[in-house]
């Protein structure tokens, strides 16, 4: 059964809810004629409010309210006399929970012991007062227990994000330096070639001053090296992207320090919760029924067989597997406590509180929450002399049982779960940053690359037999640089925010580089929500058209209809494909999936003569 930071806090809660049920039944019960029941009763739930404002709500200053706990467990006593108690354990928690060890533990003890004190001035029964004293153990072992589980699992869903958060920021600053040695460095380097050869080609021969004059093959030299660096980049981007889209390698054993230390606080305190739970049963057949010498010897019997029993597959295991034929232990233990209650009666009853808890540790969710609950329904149908607030008692003492075994089963289970779970998320969101990085390298990075290598080799052509054609075509290149290394640098960073009406500008320039006409028909501005994403799938195709095929005019249109955007983008160069490339490309892939996600659909593929690629976003 996985444990959640809700369900954690909720347990707590039901713990504290049983707690003053319980206590509220014991005070209704054993002080039918005093005139303090309604004062006593109101002085419990105060406590256990306050305690409840201590361990369920976060920023709360702990002092003050061990203060008024203090002052509430031990002051009562004055003004309800012997009908007050045993409420110590709910301080004794709270005092753990709030000091450090072993000072907190050394208070508990000191808070159990004054309660123990001042009970047997007002009882003088030495049973009685040591079942008070053994009821507070419990409480405020099992208080504790439940809120450190809690804090655990809080804990745990707190270290998960936040692992996964540095685990996502190292790959990221990884990517960073890989992006910026490679392709940053190289889109650098174009960039300031292109100024200067602009500059040059600008300046013409009859240049003066500080201009430089290029001779024609300085610049051809220029613009093959321009090509060369971009060729590298792309080569490089399509490297990158590959090696974020494999899975990373699978993790080494989990550290699990913490998991020795829980084990033994948890294994210790569920052995002393056992001999607690014995000693009230033993002081209860003490008061209610006193056997005889071979009563006795059965009943001590049974419940030392029970207590093996309960640690045996109610206790928690240092590598978190089932103990060996634990549904034939457990359903031998529910037979033996049913056959001491049919003898015993009542007074028998607190180890199976104990049993219950172990059994919903051991089976699944559902079948473990009818044995929850048919142990209530049976608990409230047996036969009672006091059919109201004892049955209160038994029940509380039911759910406040079961929840102490359950929760100290649990707790390294937790802890090791924070261990290895930690790390598993944290590859996850690791691994859907690096997808994310590899779509973006391949969709931004691609498309700015190819128009570098595109329009440097068209420049080269023609410079000698269109030298102004040259020149405009290296005017284009540099403002193409530029933001190429600006989306280098965004990569990294939050999502890229593409403009549709920029990418059809920059769409119009690559492809009449490309000797490709552009025919438009777009109703812009689009929809926020469908910009960047059409703007995204715009470039893809564009860089399709110019990469693998060999076009001569291409279609962009855009049309509104049934709530949805539909960007169609054509091109007539199906039959004049070049060979394809060993080297499957993933851009439509990525693009689909991108618009899956945004609620839409994309296909591409062959239209008669054509190659048509249709987008479809939701309004």
């Amino acid at each position: 059964m996985k444990l959640e930071p809700q369900a954690a806090r909720a347990l707590v809660a039901v713990m504290l809810l049983a707690l003053l049920g319980g206590r509220l039944g014991q005070i209704v019960h054993s002080a039918a004629g005093s005139p303090h029941r309604v004062t006593a009763a109101l002085l419990v739930v105060a406590l256990i409010a306050v305690h409840g404002l201590l361990v369920l709500r976060e920023r709360t200053r702990p002092g003050p309210l061990v203060a008024v706990e203090a002052v509430l467990t031990f002051g009562s006593f004055l003004v309800v006399g012997d009908i007050w108690g045993p409420v110590a354990g709910v301080l004794g928690s709270a005092v753990l929970l709030t000091l450090a060890a072993p000072a907190s533990w050394l208070l508990f003890a000191l808070v159990v012991a004054a309660d123990t004190g001042i009970s047997y001035l007002y009882y003088q029964d030495a049973v009685a007062v040591a079942a008070r004293t053994v009821t507070d153990l419990n409480v405020g072992l099992t208080l504790f227990a439940l809120v450190v589980l809690a804090d655990r699992v809080r804990l745990a869903s707190a270290q998960r994000r936040r692992l996964a958060e540095l685990a996502v920021a190292r790959d990221r600053l990884d990517t960073v330096d890989r992006l910026g040695e490679t392709i940053g460095a190289d889109l650098l380097a174009i960039v300031d070639s292109v100024r200067g050869l602009g500059a040059a080609m600008t300046a013409g021969p009859e240049a003066t001053g500080t201009a430089r004059v290029l001779r024609p093959d300085e610049i051809w030299t220029g613009l093959t090296g321009v090509v060369r660096r971009a060729r590298r980049s792309l080569a490089a981007a399509r490297e990158i992207a590959d090696t974020h889209r494999r899975t990373l390698p699978a993790p080494g054993p989990a550290e699990s320090a913490p998991v020795p230390v829980m084990f033994r606080f948890a294994w210790w305190t569920l052995l002393l919760v056992v001999v607690n739970y014995t000693a009230i049963t033993l002081a209860n057949l003490t008061q209610n029924r006193s056997p005889g010498t071979a009563g006795w010897a059965v009943a001590v019997a049974v419940l030392v067989v029970s207590g093996g029993l309960q640690l045996y597959h109610g206790a928690p295991r240092r590598d978190a597997s089932a103990p060996r034929a634990w549904p034939w232990t457990l359903s031998a233990h529910a037979l033996l406590l049913a056959a001491g209650v049919a003898m015993y009666g009542l007074a028998l009853i607190p180890p199976a509180f104990l049993a219950v808890g172990a059994a919903m540790v051991r089976m699944r969710p559902r079948p473990s929450l009818v044995v929850g609950g048919l142990s209530l329904l049976g608990l409230a149908l047996l036969p009672d002399p006091d059919p109201i607030t004892s049955r209160l008692y038994w029940l509380s003492g039911l759910v406040m049982g079961a929840a102490s075994a359950y929760s100290l089963c649990r707790l390294p289970e937790v802890t090791r779960r924070l261990n290895e779970t930690g790390d598993r998320l944290a590859r996850m969101a690791v691994q859907q940053a690096r997808l994310r990085v590899a779509r973006d390298v391949h969709d931004l990075l691609g498309s700015g690359l190819s128009a570098i290598v595109l329009k440097g080799e068209l420049a080269a052509r023609l410079l000698e037999s269109d030298p102004g054609r040259a020149r405009q075509e290296v005017r284009e290149l540099l403002p193409v640089a530029r933001r190429t290394l600006g989306e280098v640098r965004a990569i990294t960073g939050p999502p890229a925010r593409l403009v549709f009406a920029d990418e059809l500008a920059a769409a119009r320039s690559l492809l009449e580089a490309a000797g490709v006409r552009l025919s438009a028909d777009v109703a812009v501005p689009l929809p926020a929500g469908a910009d960047t994403l059409l703007a995204t799938v715009l470039r893809e195709a564009v860089t399709n058209v110019v990469r693998h095929s060999r076009a001569g005019l291409a279609r962009v249109e855009t049309a509104r209809q049934d709530g949805m955007v539909r960007l169609r983008v054509s091109n007539d160069g199906l039959g004049r494909r070049p060979e394809p490339s060993a080297r499957r490309g993933t851009g439509l892939d990525n693009l689909a999936e991108r618009a899956v996600e945004a609620g839409g659909r994309l296909v591409a593929g062959p239209e008669g003569d054509l190659f048509v690629l249709t987008a479809e976003v939701p309004l």
